[in-house]
C-alpha cells in the first residue's frame, strides 16, 4: 500500500512540476488535477489494493469513454432536433426520429451504467460498490458546488 500510495504522489507531483513549468500541459491542467485528486480519494475510500486499483481504473476508464461518446452522440441529436423544431416549417416525422434517436441514446447511457456496476462485483467487494457510487455523487456535487462559488465570487 505504500508502495502505491507512493507511485501515486510521485505521479502527481511530477505532472504538476512540469505542468508549472509548462512542459505537460495539454489544455486541461484544472480538469486533469481534478481527476487526479479524484482517483487518489477514491484508492483511499475504497481502501484498494495495487492489483484491484489496475483493474479498477481500467474498467473505469473504458466506461468512461464509453459513456462520453453515449454523450456526444446525445448531444449532436439535440442540435439536431433543436434545429428540425426551430425551421419554418418542422418535419413531424423527421423530429419523432430524433425523439426515438435520443430517448434510445438515454436508455444505452443508463444501461451502460448498470453494467458497469455490475461488473465490478468481481473486484469490489459490495461495501465498496456502494462506497464508489455514494463517492461518485458526492464528489461530483462538491466540484459542481465549488465551481458555483468561483463563478458567483468572479461576478462580484
Amino acid at each position: 500500500m505504500k508502495k502505491l500510495i507512493f507511485i501515486i504522489l510521485f505521479t502527481f507531483c511530477g505532472s504538476y512540476f512540469l505542468n508549472a513549468q509548462g512542459m505537460f500541459s495539454h489544455g486541461q491542467g484544472p480538469l486533469k488535477k481534478i481527476e487526479e485528486l479524484e482517483r487518489v480519494k477514491l484508492i483511499e475510500t475504497l481502501n484498494m489494493n495495487e492489483q484491484t486499483t489496475l483493474k479498477f481504473f481500467s474498467r473505469r476508464d473504458k466506461f468512461r469513454h464509453e459513456q462520453e461518446e453515449l454523450f456526444k452522440k446525445a448531444t449532436d441529436i439535440l442540435q439536431n432536433l433543436d434545429t428540425g423544431v426551430n425551421s419554418a416549417k418542422p418535419k413531424e416525422d423527421e423530429i419523432r426520429n430524433l425523439i426515438a434517436e435520443y430517448t434510445n441514446i438515454e436508455g444505452k447511457i443508463s444501461s451502460n451504467k448498470e453494467n458497469f456496476v455490475n461488473s465490478l462485483q468481481d473486484i469490489l467487494t459490495p461495501e465498496q460498490i456502494g462506497k464508489y457510487l455514494v463517492f461518485e455523487r458526492k464528489f461530483r456535487d462538491e466540484i459542481r458546488e465549488v465551481i458555483f462559488r468561483e463563478r458567483k465570487r468572479g461576478k462580484k
